[in-house]
């Protein structure tokens, strides 16, 4: 008998809450349908989402195979991975791009650096580098790259055979960097007009010295070209004519004025032989 009475209550309940939910759709329209289908359908989100995060961090499917690199020159892929501590295994869902380009730029000769996933097992990571162009005596030995950036200091294992700048010192760049910057590119593109108007292998150059309000050229054979102020292009176009004539005389120059400020046409010439000089040279 008392069976029989549980058993017809929990008939009673259910139809109690049964008749709660006629009566809350009655009372609140079809929209608690939705907002009970809404309820139910984002926790089964959330807990798909959960199951797929899980799955993806853990499958071997994502496990890092292969690393390619492009533009590498000077740096090596050896090196680069090293320094983004970057190894094979490692889930591709947990790398973070933005550490792995911060750790790789820490490489002296790197520019700049993009990493990209590329899923289901590889990272390719595409770089540009540094083009060495000049060496400058800053305190230490340092690199020079196109911009007039001292990118590192020079190594016994970077091999180059560039053009030194002198004329500067380290106190100086580091209380203006930007003026700088500035002197060394204004070097940077008188020794670029130098190599295009002069590219006798003779006549090398070997230093751009930066002065007060000029700079002078020393060629690997020792002959030093004063170049003063005014246009570059144009006085070393002169210089180019003056060498001809020079060689043509069978002479060889010690010294070249092209710094002379009331007579801008005017070349001074110092004959490599002590014996004999001249100067006053117009070269027009």
């Amino acid at each position: 008998m008392a069976f029989g009475k549980s058993k017809n209550r929990r008939r009673q309940d259910a139809a109690q809450q049964k008749e709660a939910v006629r009566g809350a759709v009655r009372s609140h329209g079809p929209g608690v349908l939705k907002v009970l289908g809404l309820t139910l359908g984002t926790g089964l989100l959330v807990w798909g989402g959960v199951a797929l995060r899980e799955w993806a961090l853990t499958s071997p499917r994502f496990e890092l195979e292969a690393v390619s690199f492009s533009g590498l020159q000077r740096a090596s892929r050896v090196e680069l991975l090293r320094l983004a501590a970057l190894t094979k295994g490692q889930n591709l869902w947990t790398l973070d791009v933005d550490a792995l380009e911060r750790a790789m730029h820490q490489h002296p000769w790197l520019r700049t650096v993009e990493v990209t996933r590329r899923f289901p097992n590889r990272v390719s990571v595409e770089v540009t580098e540094h083009v060495p162009v000049a060496m400058a005596v800053l305190g230490e030995l340092y690199v020079l790259d196109e911009e007039g950036e001292p990118f590192k200091r020079v190594t016994p294992g970077d091999g180059l055979d560039l053009p030194l700048v002198t004329g500067l010192d380290r106190e100086g760049y580091v209380a203006d960097p930007a003026a700088a910057r500035e002197r060394l590119r204004s070097a940077l593109t008188v020794a670029s007009a130098y190599a295009r108007l002069s590219p006798e292998k003779a006549e090398q150059l070997s230093e751009v010295r930066l002065e007060a309000q000029s700079l002078a050229l020393v060629t690997a054979s020792g002959q030093e070209v004063r170049l003063g102020e005014g246009d570059s292009e144009v006085k070393l176009q002169r210089l180019a004519r003056v060498r001809r004539e020079l060689g043509a005389r069978g002479l060889a120059a010690e010294i070249i004025h092209l710094d002379n400020r009331a007579r801008p046409g005017w070349v001074a010439v110092k004959i490599s032989s002590p014996a004999s000089e001249r100067s006053g040279a117009s070269m027009r």
